[in-house]
């Protein structure tokens, strides 16, 4: 058992003040279902994690206590820009994978 989702999904509905019954009835789940969930009884499936994750308002990724590394902004504009020019994907897999042959070639790896 997965413990952890039972004690986001806990941590989320308490924080909110928000009642094991409101919770079940908001998701449209049992309250029986939910609660087992929280004791660790049961594991949700993705379906049912994502019911209560919209039921809480907040991301699957929070219930499931995944970190999403936020991008470094300078290369989401630099991204942005080559996609304005007109640079697809495949040009830039191409720029880099010759990067990497050449410093390959370099190194005599």
């Amino acid at each position: 058992m997965n413990k952890k989702i039972g004690i986001q999904i806990k941590k989320y509905r308490l924080q909110n003040y928000i009642s094991l019954s409101k919770l079940a009835a908001i998701a449209g789940i049992s309250k029986s279902y939910l609660s087992s969930i929280e004791n660790h009884e049961t594991n949700p499936s993705a379906h049912m994690i994502q019911k209560i994750a919209k039921a809480l308002e907040v991301p699957v990724e929070n219930l499931l206590n995944i970190q999403v590394e936020s991008l470094d902004p300078e290369w989401v504009e630099l991204v942005s820009q080559a996609k304005e020019m007109g640079i697809h994907q495949e040009d830039i897999r191409e720029f880099l994978a010759y990067e990497a042959w050449k410093r390959s070639e370099k190194e005599g790896v």
